[in-house]
């Protein structure tokens, strides 16, 4: 239901002060000239609209006693609870550079371990290559010495015992 503010001067409640918003507490506390600062809490005001109330004698006294309330100022625990919320997202944050790390660290070790792996291949690879190329070159000696020892023969055919 719509907040009328001739309604709640024509009988003013502590009941109906209590249901209201700020920005109905504020018109409120206007109507009757109240003064306030725009950025205090709503339950601030309405403190201010009982005791003009009471002072006015439009509302009885004990209304101030029984509408004595604890602030319901949660400035405290939404700070709190922001500062763990934000400890929460940095313990996350955290706990993602430390996955990302390990991730890079792992990279990098696999990286290590190919180029360890090419440089043995690349190793054996040239061992077996030189290892092929001295077996050609012995073959080709052999095959040097076969034919000096036929050339001789026919030089010297008394000499290779013919």
């Amino acid at each position: 239901m719509p907040f009328n503010l001739d309604k709640f001067v024509t009988s003013p409640s502590v009941e109906e002060l209590d249901s209201l918003k700020k920005s109905e507490i504020v018109k409120v506390a206007k109507h009757y000239g109240i003064e306030f600062q725009p950025l205090m809490r709503k339950d601030e005001i309405k403190r201010y609209v009982l005791e003009y109330l009471v002072d006015e004698g439009v509302l009885p006294s004990t209304v101030l006693e029984t509408a004595i309330t604890v602030p319901t100022d949660n400035t405290f625990e939404l700070k709190r609870l922001e500062i763990e919320m934000n400890k929460e997202i940095r313990l996350k944050e955290i706990e993602r550079e430390m996955q990302i790390m390990q991730m890079q660290k792992e990279k990098e070790e696999r990286e290590m371990q190919w180029k360890r792996e090419k440089e043995e291949r690349e190793m054996q690879r040239e061992k077996e290559e030189r290892e092929e190329r001295e077996r050609r070159e012995e073959k080709a000696r052999e095959h040097e010495f076969r034919l000096k020892q036929l050339e001789a023969r026919k030089i010297c055919p008394q000499i290779s015992g013919g």
